[in-house]
């Protein structure tokens, strides 16, 4: 997620993984992160899972992010570590994403950066200094850059929080589709193929598709049926797709986008998020 940039010649003398228990790593990284937000007077707060949370620059905005939203930030990541004096100190890590957009679904009861982006408003700045547990864990990561059990301090600053329904209409302006149908469920249905002659099909009966499905700010997707089909009763599908393809004919195309509530959830699917709305391009090829 970080999207870390590797950079050689980082020196650091946090320990590295010796067995400690995760509760002892997350003690010592609770204890780092309060002796760095004090030395620097950040005059934020703990949370009960070890995040520290402190506004940097507040934006005046009343607009909060809420679970089941999509938030745009920016970032820059520091590793804390101790010195050879024993204190707490930040190194510059990353700033890939200072300027480019990243973004995060918010799920309830997620402890770590969701944390302190609940408590961001739109153009906040805020500093979150987060235990390993909630950033590399054990591993680290960059070949060393973030060595085993560190702390990270993350510079956001929030630029929007949207919810599904933003997200589909500005997926659907920005790529020129204009719905055909949007039903009371929240499916955009944009017919792309008409086959006025063909065979309408019923709910029992094993339709043979082809497909492609991807993520709104996916430019691959996460499945398809490529240059084969694929046959099933509509009621195998999540409801979003069911309900697409039931108003197709045979020998008809299109392409459908649904929020999460009639796809994959609160819970995702595999590499699909949780609260994530999807598009799928479709064809009905046959019905028996």
């Amino acid at each position: 997620m970080f999207g870390l940039l590797l950079m050689g010649g980082l020196s650091s003398c946090q320990k590295e993984d010796v067995g400690l228990s995760d509760d002892q790593i997350l003690e010592s990284n609770k204890a780092d992160i309060l002796d760095y937000a004090a030395r620097k007077s950040l005059g934020g707060s703990m949370t009960s899972t070890g995040v520290y949370y402190a506004l940097n620059k507040a934006s005046g905005s009343t607009v909060a992010p809420g679970v089941g939203q999509e938030v745009e930030f920016n970032y820059k990541l520091y590793l804390l570590s101790r010195n050879s004096a024993n204190a707490v100190i930040e190194t510059f890590v990353d700033s890939t994403y200072a300027t480019k957009s990243s973004y995060v679904y918010i799920v309830a009861n997620t402890p770590g950066l969701t944390e302190g982006l609940l408590k961001m408003n739109e153009g906040d700045q805020s500093y979150i200094l987060l235990p390993s547990t909630y950033a590399f864990g054990r591993t680290g990561a960059g070949n060393g850059v973030i060595p085993p059990n560190s702390p990270v301090r993350i510079d956001v600053k929030m630029k929007r929080a949207r919810t599904e329904d933003q997200q589909i209409d500005e997926y659907l302006t920005a790529n020129k589709l204009t719905p055909t149908e949007v039903t009371q469920s929240g499916l955009r249905f944009v017919r792309t193929l008409t086959n006025s002659a063909g065979a309408t099909t019923t709910p029992t009966q094993t339709l043979t598709i082809k497909y492609r499905g991807q993520l709104l700010r996916a430019t691959s997707a996460f499945d398809s049926t490529g240059t084969g089909t694929y046959s099933s009763v509509a009621s195998q599908f999540v409801p979003g797709f069911a309900e697409g393809l039931a108003k197709l004919r045979v020998g008809e195309k299109a392409t459908i986008v649904f929020p999460s509530k009639i796809g994959y959830g609160s819970t995702g699917y595999q590499v699909i998020p949780a609260y994530a709305p999807l598009r799928f391009d479709i064809e009905l090829v046959s019905a028996q």
